[in-house]
């Protein structure tokens, strides 16, 4: 995975160029009108964007992004999105004077107060002279789509619902107690005439599909279907559980990072950073 593959690159280019069509919304997000009564799983806002609602955690961040954040099962190009999302809030910050940094679990991907390693000497100049509050610095998390909607509403740029009788956000005890994830028994997972769809993604699976084991929308499907809530629980950044399964691929038990993720890091130095 050192270099990102050339379906991946030309996702890249097609959403930094905005020339996606806007088909794809409807499915993921709809705009929350005042004389509607809500149904989907979570109701968002995003700064200052309409409030909207919508199904997953996936399309969460689609509403965020507005552009089409599902279309790859590539971590790398994922992260960049990620990375997409936090640079301009980043940027806000530093331009008030508040310290921010952009992590990727352990690892350190920017900080605010240090001038990148691409800076001109009279770049990192500046940096030596401005003034940064007393305030605690704020942290992007882009390690996956929890930590980075779990990031968002910490730091005030996004406020969430949850419906009160879903829990694919806040972690019940059927959460909890999976060991990784898996497709075939996750509530999104349905067959149709073609084979499995996720319909979390819109996108085509199978039972045992290798991505599910650390897909971040997996919630074990319930035995028993109960009614939709009329009600929403407002999510605040603890709230947001993150699986330990989700870090199993990219750390090692120790903590330390395994190769894979090291080159991870270096990609979204590589194509990331460098592209400001």
């Amino acid at each position: 995975m050192g270099q990102l593959e050339p379906n991946a690159e030309a996702l890249m280019q097609r959403i930094q160029g905005g020339t996606f069509d806007t088909a794809w919304r409807a499915k993921f997000w709809t705009p929350l009108k005042e004389d509607e009564t809500p149904t989907k799983e979570y109701l968002v806002k995003f700064l200052d964007r309409e409030p909207a609602q919508t199904h997953s955690p996936v399309g969460v961040l689609t509403y965020v992004m507005d552009y089409p954040f599902f279309d790859t099962d590539d971590e790398i190009t994922k992260a960049l999105m990620r990375l997409e999302i936090v640079k301009p809030l980043h940027h806000d910050m530093t331009m008030v004077g508040v310290r921010s940094k952009i992590v990727y679990g352990p690892v350190l991907i920017l900080d605010n107060t240090q001038p990148p390693p691409y800076a001109d000497p009279e770049e990192a100049e500046e940096y030596e002279e401005m003034e940064w509050s007393d305030e605690e610095p704020v942290e992007w998390n882009i390690f996956n789509d929890r930590t980075l909607i779990q990031s968002l509403i910490r730091n005030g740029a996004l406020v969430l619902m949850e419906r009160a009788d879903v829990f694919v956000l806040r972690g019940d005890a059927a959460l909890r107690k999976a060991k990784e994830g898996h497709c075939g028994s996750c509530r999104y997972f349905t067959k149709d005439e073609r084979g499995g769809l996720c319909t979390a993604y819109y996108q085509r699976t199978g039972e045992d599909a290798p991505i599910g084991r650390s897909c971040t929308d997996f919630y074990p499907r319930p035995k028993t279907e109960k009614p939709a809530a009329d009600r929403y629980v407002l999510l605040g950044a603890d709230d947001i559980y993150i699986p330990p399964y989700t870090a199993n691929a990219l750390f090692e038990v120790d903590g330390s990072e395994t190769d894979w993720l090291k080159e991870l890091r270096q990609e979204i130095f590589d194509k990331g950073l460098k592209t400001d």
